[in-house]
């Protein structure tokens, strides 16, 4: 999953709007919603802090780390 989708996905759960996002996370509105519709690839480790603090997920959830990763296969 694109990290557009993975925050959208968990902005939604979190039951926020991408202006009340960009507020409590100090990062510009266009910052997420480029990244959401993928116009942005990536963000700045700062903004990635911010937003992932905010969501209450860590880095590694919002970056997707261990996507595709096979847990000791039998």
């Amino acid at each position: 999953m694109a990290l557009g989708e993975r925050l959208r996905q968990l902005r939604e759960l979190a039951k926020l709007s991408q202006n009340e996002l960009a507020k409590r996370a100090n990062v510009p509105r266009p910052i997420i919603s480029d990244v959401e519709s993928g116009k942005q690839k990536g963000i700045t480790l700062e903004n990635a802090r911010r937003i992932a603090r905010v969501l209450g997920v860590t880095l590694d959830l919002l970056a997707g780390a261990g996507e595709g990763d096979k847990a000791n296969p039998a």
